[in-house]
This record gives structure tokens, sequence and C-alpha cells, in this order.
């Protein structure tokens, strides 16, 4: 409410929207005034003693009491004008409130013998006889015959230098008025675990007074809905309304006074119900070392995290049974679940009023890796609880690193390591082995192995690793020893031909042992075949071994190689069994012959015959040709002995 000046300013606004503008009566020394209803604060149309003169806004009209085109007719030189002010103020309904500003220098000395009784006694000014000619004056007061009550009064500040015709007054204020409705609505009632009854004193104060009660439930989303639109008795059963479905109830009352404006009274209103229980995780109550990141790091190393939490009941109301909470190890970087128990943890016990239950907590954290924290949220919203958000324990930090390895896998057949394209038994046994060092996560079962076998020609085989030609053992008291024993001819010898066996292995944590699989050839002949027997090496200068090559599916049950001079005498005699462990395929003899004689003697240098003799009754064995064979005659072949 700022007074006007010769060339802008405000005047009274009451639309923050809509300004008055700044051609409204500012043309003379005046008074502007705004007149509004005492229950709509709505503009008053002043009719009565009138025509008045107005200016403004069509929606925010103002009266004023200052001629345009005469210098004289104005309230400072006009004595038509100071009471036609004077009508005007008797003629505003009593309980009206009335809004007035001055305009340029006003002469107050010439307006109160006509209107000071009119300012002080209607309206209730304080200022109006202490104002000098030429002040700023603004008002804002409720009209009453009787006595008018006074709202707001500013004048000018004459500790200011600047002088006071000089100045302006601005204030601000509030006006508030009886409306013809209302309405009153309660917090949130709950949760509970079961309604009771609905308590409510409501007196209408004049008989045009009316209201009306509306119980609302709450569900578990938010939703609300009307349970009942117009409670009419003083006390209403609740336990019909299910407290599963609405944990929570509210109250609206809607007070109605469309003449005498006076609303009902609310004396009392009252839900009774049957509360539900209040729970606070102690982490206070747990000794310090017990959450220390340095500790949980170090359980973590061993596969399992052991920690004890502790839970207050901290109301009058018992928890239902089971208690359970939930444990997730989080990403310390994203907050996301990385681990979690399988299943919900039950307390021991379920703490009764006041009292304090303690959970220790194991979780598996095997194959867990990275900068983690122990997430624990006792009854996650299971079961009705007050609160929720103090059931939540964040652990410190700690950071698990993956120091694991891949396994190693290891191939033999009968007991040794084959070179790729040899000759095997038709009925082998491969014993395929996977070692891992990691001694948390362990092999636990043949599916750690993948094996495919092909014969030339055909399409590769998945082998079933838990099938009968398969047995499967592992050994876990240091990490992991898996062992898979394969035998492929088990019911049926393997045909003749050459076989592709293609191996690969994972430990627990879906390592590869090897970034391609392991991958080896052999050859199968099913006939009884032994080829030549060569000394290696030839010349013997120190000692020689035997090499040669045995097919079929048996072993010769016995054989002997006899060392002979040129002129036919037998000097030594080498049977089978000094000659080491034989097997189908390619050997080379354990047994090394040093130059003596059968009585070990050292034999002369010089050149020696030999042969193979095997015992073979059947006739089973036959000749195995190899590409050395032209250095025998008649299965007879040549060393030399040079020392």
């Amino acid at each position: 409410m700022p007074t006007f000046n010769i060339k802008s300013g405000y005047g009274i606004i009451t639309d923050p929207l809509q300004p008055p503008g700044i051609d409204c009566a500012i043309q003379s020394p005046n008074l502007v005034i705004a007149v509004l209803d005492e229950h709509s604060l709505q503009r008053l149309n002043i009719t009565q003693g009138g025509p008045y003169l107005t200016c403004g806004l069509p929606t925010q009209p103002f009266y004023h009491f200052a001629g345009t085109s005469d210098t004289l007719d104005n309230l400072n030189n006009s004595v038509v004008r100071q009471n036609q002010l004077k009508t005007f103020l008797s003629n505003v309904p009593d309980g009206a409130y009335v809004a007035i500003i001055s305009i340029n220098r006003l002469r107050y000395a010439s307006l109160l013998p006509i209107l000071g009784s009119s300012f002080s006694t209607l309206l209730g000014s304080k200022l109006i006889t202490q104002l000098k000619n030429g002040d700023p004056w603004a008002l804002v007061a409720q009209k009453r015959a009787s006595g008018g009550r006074l709202i707001q009064e500013a004048g000018p500040d004459r500790t200011q230098p600047l002088p006071a015709y000089s100045q302006g007054v601005e204030f601000t204020t509030q006006l508030t008025t009886p409306g013809q409705a209302g309405t009153i609505t309660s917090t949130l009632i709950g949760p509970a675990q079961q309604w009771q009854t609905l308590f409510n004193v409501i007196k209408p104060v004049t008989p045009t007074a009316h209201y009306t009660l509306q119980l609302v439930g709450i569900d578990a989303n938010n939703k609300a809905t009307v349970l009942n639109a117009n409670v009419k008795t003083k006390n209403l059963d609740l336990t019909g309304y299910s407290a599963t479905t609405y944990p929570y109830m509210q109250l609206q009352l809607s007070l109605r006074d469309s003449v005498n404006r006076v609303p009902p009274q609310l004396r009392q209103w009252l839900i009774t119900y049957k509360g539900v229980p209040e729970g606070v995780v102690r982490r206070d109550l747990v000794a310090a070392i017990k959450y220390d990141s340095t500790t949980l790091r170090n359980q973590a190393a061993t596969g399992k995290l052991n920690f004890p939490v502790r839970f207050d009941n901290v109301s009058s109301d018992a928890f239902a049974n089971p208690l359970q909470l939930q444990v997730e190890l989080l990403n310390a970087t994203t907050g996301l679940p990385v681990a979690s128990t399988k299943k919900l943890i039950p307390f021991p016990h379920v703490p009764a009023p006041y009292d304090t239950a303690t959970v220790n907590v194991t979780m598996d954290v095997t194959g867990v890796f990275g900068h983690l924290i122990p997430h624990i949220f006792v009854n996650p919203q299971l079961q009705p609880e007050l609160y929720y958000f103090n059931n939540e324990l964040r652990l410190n930090a700690f950071t698990v690193r993956d120091n694991s390895v891949p396994p190693t896998l290891d191939v033999a057949f009968d007991g040794r390591h084959i070179l790729d394209g040899e000759l095997v038994s038709s009925r082998p046994v491969i014993d395929i082995q996977l070692k891992d060092a990691d001694k948390l996560r362990l092999i636990k079962d043949a599916s750690a192995f993948t094996l495919f076998l092909q014969k030339d020609g055909q399409t590769a085989v998945p082998v079933d690793v838990n099938g009968a030609s398969v047995q499967f053992s592992v050994d876990v008291s240091s990490g992991s020893l898996a062992k898979l024993e394969y035998r492929p001819g088990l019911s049926k010898p393997l045909d003749d031909g050459l076989y592709t066996l293609r191996v690969q292995g994972r430990n627990a944590s879906n390592s590869a042992a090897g970034t391609q699989d392991y991958q080896v050839r052999f050859q199968v002949i099913g006939a009884s075949m032994i080829s030549n027997v060569f000394p290696y090496p030839n010349p013997v200068t120190s000692k020689a071994k035997f090499v040669f090559t045995l097919t079929g599916n048996e072993l010769p049950r016995n054989m002997k190689i006899q060392i002979m001079t040129l002129t036919g005498r037998v000097v030594r005699e080498i049977f089978m069994s000094e000659l080491g462990a034989l097997h189908i395929g390619n050997n080379v003899t354990d047994y090394a012959w040093d130059g003596t004689d059968q009585y070990g003697d050292r034999l002369a240098n010089g050149t020696y015959l030999y042969r193979v003799s095997i015992d073979d009754p059947t006739g089973e064995y036959k000749k195995f040709s190899t590409a050395g064979d032209q250095a025998f005659k008649n299965d007879w072949g040549k060393l030399v002995l040079l020392r």
C-alpha cells in the first residue's frame, strides 16, 4: 500500500496480479479509498449518499474526492468534497474493511473540523490528529459505529532528513474473515494390527451450522478409500475393517454455515486400536571389533562372515513369530546387492515388549569379491511395524580380492602321457585330472569336465561324464583334485582307426584350464601284433634300451630277447620280467643292456646278432611292420658293441 506521488505510485493493491495503475486520482490532493466486504473480502459498491468519483481498473475500483479540471475542487479547498467524504464513510456498512491512502500534499488542518471524528471514531485512527499538512498517510481499519478497529496505519518518518511532504509510506497487511465452509483433516492414524472404536464429539453452535464426518482408510500403497462417508453416531465400531488392508486411517470433518459463518466446534475425535510393535537395531550394543572392516575382511577370506545383530523392542506391543532378518552384500560403488542369504534368518526368540533379542548371522561369501558393504534389514516389512527405517544396519566396507588362478589339466592313457597319433589299446583307461588350488570354491561333481571323442570321418560325440564308462572322484583335502577315469572301450572295444579326444576342465569359479581345449589323437589296432625290436642306441657304447611296438588288447604272456655271436652262440637272454612295465603301443624298456653276458662278464667289442621270441602257442601275434624292418633279415637284427 504505497502512496502516490505526482508522477507515479501504486495506491492500494488488493490483487497482486493486477496493480491499480498509475493514473488513479493523482492530479490533486486527495484520498483514495477501497471498501471490502467483511465476509467475502470482495469490493463493495457504495451508492448511498452518492454518486462518488471512482478510478482504477474495473476489477479494482477506488473512491476518491477531487475533480480533475478545477484546482479548488479537492479535499484541501472544498467543503463540499469534505462533506461528501464524511457522507461516504457514514454509508460504509458496519463491519466493512476500509483502506485509505493519501495522494499529494493533503492539508489535514482543513479536514479535521469536518472529518476528524469520522477517522478516529469510525476507523480508529491514531495518527489523524498528529499529521501535519503534506504528510503521507495510509490506513487499514474495520469500520464500526461503536468504535473502529484499527488494523494498520502509517505516517511519515520524522527521523529522516528528507522532509515529510516528500516521503512515501508503504506497508502490507492481511485481512481474514470467517468463511462459509471449511475442513479439518486428522493426521494419519496407525499403523494398527486391529481397529477398535471411533469416538467423536462435534457441537454445532448455531442452528444454521452443519457438518459431515468422513472415515477414510489408507492402504499400504498410500491409496485412500472412503470407508464411511457420513459418520452419524458418536461411537462407531471399527472392528469390521481389516487392519491388514488398511493399516492407517484418517478423519475428515467438513464444516458449513453460510448464514452466521460460525463453524461447529470439534470437541473430540479419537480412534482406538491395537498398535503395532516398534523395534530398533542396536549397533551400539555390539563390540566395535565385531563390525570392524579388518575383521570382516579376514572372515571373508575364509568364505564366511559371522557377526551378531541386536534388536530392541522399544514398544509395548509384541512382534509376531518368527521375527526374521535379511542380509545382503552391497557393491560399495553402485549400492546394488551382489550376494544375499538364500533364506531369511530367524531370531532365536521374538523380543517381548521392551526386550532385546540377538541373532548370530553366518553368511557364505565364497566367490564374492570386490569392495563390499554388509547390509542387514530386520523385519524387511514382513509384519506391521511403526517404523522400518531404524531396522537397517550397514556395516563397515571391506575389500576382498580374487587371487585365484586357473586349474591345471592332465590326461594320461593307461598311466602314461602319449604323443599325438600314438598307438593305444582298444580298451584304454584314460585318466583325466583337474587340479585347483582354491580351498574355498571346491569342485564337487563331474560337471567340471567336458569330453568329446571323435573317430576320423565321423562327428565328434560328447561324452556323458555321469555315464557308466566314466568314474568320478575328488580329493578336497587341499584345494580340489578331481579325477575322471574314462574307459571308452568298456562295453565294446574301440574299432580300428584314428581317434581324437578333446578335454576341458573348469573350476568352481568357471575358470577354464586353458584358453583352448586339450586335444590329442590316438590310434587303435585290434589285432595282436609286435614290431621288430630295436636297440637304442646302436652301436652300444655304454647301455642300450629296446624299442618296439605292441598292438591288440593284451600283452604277450612272455617274451625274451636273445643276443648271440655271429657263430650263433647265445651270450645273453633278456626275459620279459626284466624289461619293466610294457603296454600296448610304443614301448621303450626300463631295462638297459650294458654289454655283458649271461654271467655279467663284459663282452668283446664287435658285431652281435639278436632276435625276439614270444610265448604265443596259438599263433595270435603277428608281425607289425615298420619303416625300420629293412634292417632285419628273417627277424634277425644286428647290434654293434663299441666301447
